[in-house]
């Protein structure tokens, strides 16, 4: 975890990456009438914002060379839920 951390680029765009999903995720249970998500709910998003930059970063390939930076791919996934953690306690 440590290793991603330093590397600024990276942490960065996984940081603004989870926001996003957020913001996604969010807007869709919106649309679905989920206005306030009791507290399952908030830790299912954060898991789905987890997962998803995960997977954008697979698309990207960016977790190939980060794995052969030592970063493994659950690190990728934990780095993006800060933002939306936060997020998800300021706008419940």
């Amino acid at each position: 975890m440590l290793t991603l951390l330093r590397i600024a680029p990276f942490r960065n765009a996984f940081l603004f990456r989870g926001v996003f999903v957020w913001l996604t995720v969010r807007m869709a249970a919106g649309i679905a009438e989920v206005a306030d998500p009791n507290v399952l709910q908030e830790v299912w998003i954060l898991a789905i914002v987890g997962v998803g930059v995960l997977l954008d970063a697979r698309r990207r390939g960016e977790d190939l060379f980060l794995g052969n930076l030592g970063v493994p791919p659950v690190t990728i996934a934990l780095l993006g839920v800060p933002g939306a953690l936060v997020l998800e306690l300021l706008f419940p």
